[in-house]
């Protein structure tokens, strides 16, 4: 994630203040010196007859300039790139009227290296450039009013006649001098770019971190909000909240916990609502040495999702408790169950029973068996039984399937098809997979026996590059389902069937997905379903 370009901004408004203070600095000082030194600790008002007075007092002056254009919020990018090039004119002038090879001339490296670190290492080339052109033109107007008499406005006449008898000198100073301005225009270019680089890093970084991240200067300033802080906190343009107080910005509860941290000097860590959602908030203190405040810096963790996975392991735990209690039960009832069957039968098989009541008993014996399937087919559900994964031949397993599929009464309306060109292998329990294929195939005939159909079976490599593996498809032509059936159709004990237990397919699917796969069903009412097993190679 890159920077806006109100980020950049601000950055850049923020260097061109401290390049006005360092310049305020320089041009005090240099009028100082002139006062001072150049006309004689008795008469400094004799300075104030130099035109390079006047040239450091107009620098003085067009700094406050820039200083009211930043109060009145103008352009950063026009204000550096006018402050530059007036930098430049300001020091040739200087140049012009105190000698090429003074000190003045040597304020063009610090120009270049400002417009390589303020704009970019491209403007560094270029105010070289400028610059080796405009010192160029003074050393040209030097040796041809040396060679033809010729007197230069406001410079002093011993100046210039002093350049004279030194014209090899001035040619070789000003290209040592030009390659010197492209040589740091160089260095201030790699610099540039490793400063840009390690800003940009670091700021990618904490954009991109998962948390918010805020910091805060020791004058209770925001100095850095990434946007996911921003967005936690319900605040809009996070780059033009920098420089802000954040009592007057920031949310209570945020605001009061780096209150706490900025006046107690030590790390804070509590958790607070923003919103409807609860927020986990560290503050740490920074000092530059023991005892001299830095800032603090505050990360925000949502906790939202956190406190769902809590509540989702807590509901599966009591999920499983009730599952162990319920196979628990189920194994205590098919005990007793057994008897009842057991003593249905013998009262069937005495003398005594009449007709009416053997046609009793055989009720009793028929709902035993369809309550102990239940309980078989519940206690299959809840095992924890670990599948035997080993190679397996699934087109071996569906042709078993399909046998024993065609072996039923159903099959006499309906028509097993089956389609595999090839051998198809993964690795799987070959008796928990064909109990998968049975359940499906069942299913399937079962709804078109009524009216007749056919029940295609198919194997294959997945079709979806994105999941690579191995498909079997259960197609029937029946009545097909309703969506709201469908969508309940692996719940457990849910059935459409008039005298099924619902259990099948929740069986199925957590077999499949002790393979690592998935089962999905698609049906339409009156034109027959589809029930797609995906497995992994």
């Amino acid at each position: 994630m890159t920077n806006s370009p109100g980020y950049e901004e601000h950055r850049l408004e923020g260097r061109l203040k401290w390049a006005m203070v360092l310049r305020f600095i320089f041009t005090l000082a240099a009028i100082g010196a002139l006062l001072l030194l150049e006309s004689g600790l008795q008469r400094p008002w004799a300075a104030m007859r130099q035109p390079q007075y006047y040239v450091l007092v107009f620098a003085f002056v067009f700094n406050l300039g820039y200083l009211v254009a930043a109060q009145m919020r103008a352009s950063p990018s026009r204000m550096a790139l006018l402050q530059l090039l007036m930098d430049v004119i300001v020091v040739s002038a200087l140049v012009y009227l105190t000698g090429v090879d003074r000190v003045f001339a040597y304020l063009y490296f610090g120009t270049v290296l400002a417009g390589a670190l303020l704009l970019s290492p491209r403007a560094g080339y270029l105010i070289a450039s400028l610059a080796t052109a405009l010192l160029a033109g003074i050393t040209v107007l030097y040796l041809f009013s040396v060679r033809w008499g010729i007197t230069l406005p406001l410079v002093d006449t011993e100046l210039w006649h002093q350049y004279g008898p030194r014209r090899s000198f001035l040619v070789a100073y000003l290209l040592l001098l030009a390659v010197s301005l492209q040589f740091v225009a160089f260095l201030s270019s790699l610099l540039a770019n490793e400063v840009s680089r390690i800003r940009i890093l670091n700021d990618e970084i904490l954009q991109n971190m998962a948390g918010g991240v805020l910091a805060v200067d020791r004058y209770g300033r925001i100095a850095f909000l990434n946007e996911q802080a921003s967005r936690q906190m319900g605040l809009s343009a996070p780059d033009r909240l920098r420089g802000r107080p954040f009592s007057s910005v920031l949310p209570e509860p945020i605001a009061t916990t780096i209150e706490h941290a900025l006046r107690g000097g030590t790390r804070v860590e509590r958790e607070v609502r923003l919103g409807e959602s609860p927020y986990h908030v560290v503050v740490s203190y920074l000092t530059d040495r023991p005892g001299l405040l830095r800032g603090v810096v505050a990360i925000l963790n949502d906790l939202t999702l956190r406190r769902k996975m809590d509540a989702m392991v807590e509901r599966e735990g009591r999920v499983s408790a009730l599952v162990e209690m319920s196979a628990g039960m189920a194994h205590e009832v098919r005990n007793p169950l057994a008897s009842i069957r057991g003593a249905a039968q013998e009262l069937g098989s005495s003398p005594g029973a009449g007709e009416d009541d053997r046609k009793l008993l055989q009720v009793i014996l028929r709902e035993s068996d369809r309550l102990n399937k239940i309980i078989s087919d519940f206690l299959d559900y809840a095992s924890d039984r670990p599948l035997d994964l080993r190679p397996c031949e699934l087109t071996g397993v569906l042709e078993e399937s399909a046998l024993l599929l065609e072996a039923r009464e159903e099959s006499k309306r309906v028509q097993v098809v089956r389609r595999w060109a090839s051998a198809v292998s993964c690795r799987g329990d070959t008796d928990r997979l064909k109990q998968v294929f049975l359940n499906l195939g069942i299913n399937a005939m079962e709804a078109c026996a009524e009216r007749g159909g056919r029940l295609i079976l198919a194997a294959g490599p997945s079709a979806d590059p994105r999941r690579p593996g191995i498909e079997i498809l259960f197609e029937d032509d029946g009545p097909g389902i309703p969506s709201e059936a469908v969508a309940r159709a692996f719940t457990p004990f849910y059935s459409t069937k008039p005298r099924g237990t619902g259990m099948g397919l929740a069986i199925a699917r957590k077999i499949v997905l002790g393979h690592e796969g998935d089962i999905a069903i698609e049906s339409s009412v009156g034109k027959g379903t589809r029930v797609r097993v995906w497995l992994p190679a």
